[in-house]
């Protein structure tokens, strides 16, 4: 890695870690986690209410009884927090004057936004691994650590390992998910001077993407039609579904890369020609 990258991108985390609004996503979000795991206890409840009250028992924890962690990759209060976070990473530097000062040192433009969209992830992964910690260790409370068994029959439907590998690979798709919206925030940043109206624009522009899921036309192309993914991995395995959600992995890789690709290069060509005042 270029090393006035990674210089540029621990001040990004340092200024990161000085805000007050960093520490609040997170403790938001963890808490929800805990709520989560400890409301799974009723879970299998929920799902058979939902299925008509039939489907099969199960005895015990399993990963699973934190699936509702899933909407973490939702359009729920971890994407308007993240959305309102990234929304103002760049704009409030050119509204406090900062950003000029930055500018006149032998710091490129393009290493500038690379810094801030590597900072960016860093604080996402952190947010989703203490997502993850917290919501397992608050289900583990009532349930262990253990296998997914049918009641009636104590056969063991999924091995405590695959839950675990199933769950590393829905909140991976977590962190690609959130990561993508706050590069969008991150893009809308960029081109706004004002903070408030950054954050704003942020917001309202995400809800009209976020509503093109539901056409056809739109749905396979649009990266918030794969966000309830992670979520829908740990449902399926919870209703003793068969893995039918492997293919749409690909789709969700493919989209989000291409999507986060977009969103760093509109950075980087609106950022280039800004003008600094």
């Amino acid at each position: 890695m270029n090393t006035r990258l990674w210089t540029l991108t621990k001040v990004e985390l340092y200024k990161l870690s000085r805000q007050k609004f960093s520490y609040l996503i997170v403790a938001f979000l963890m808490f929800n986690a805990v709520l989560v795991g400890l409301g799974s206890r009723i879970f299998p409840r929920i799902l058979a209410a939902m299925s008509g009250g039939g489907g099969a028992a199960f005895d015990g924890y399993t990963f699973a009884s934190v699936i509702a962690s899933g909407t973490f990759s939702s359009a729920g209060a971890g994407t308007i927090a993240m959305l309102a976070f990234s929304g103002a990473m760049v704009a409030s530097e050119t509204d406090s004057g900062t950003l000029k000062n930055i500018l006149v040192r032998p710091v490129g433009r393009g290493e500038f936004i690379g810094a801030k969209a590597l900072a960016l992830f860093i604080y996402c992964l952190v947010i989703v691994v203490l997502m993850g910690v917290f919501s397992v260790a608050s289900g583990a409370i009532f349930y262990g650590m253990g296998d997914l068994s049918l009641v009636e029959t104590g056969e063991v439907y999924r091995t405590a390992p695959e839950m675990f590998a199933n769950m590393l690979v829905a909140f991976g798709m977590d962190l690609l998910s959130i990561y993508t919206v706050g590069l969008m925030g991150l893009m809308l940043s960029t081109m706004i001077n004002n903070t408030g109206w950054a954050v704003i624009t942020s917001l309202v522009v995400y809800f009209p993407v976020m509503f093109l899921k539901n056409f056809d036309l739109f749905s396979p192309w649009v990266f918030t039609s794969y966000m309830d993914l992670g979520q829908n991995i740990l449902r399926e395995m919870a209703q003793v579904k068969s893995k039918s959600w492997t293919p749409d992995i690909y789709g969700f890789i493919a989209v989000n890369a291409l999507t986060s690709a977009a969103f760093i290069t509109a950075s980087l060509v609106v950022f280039k020609r800004k003008d600094i005042q």
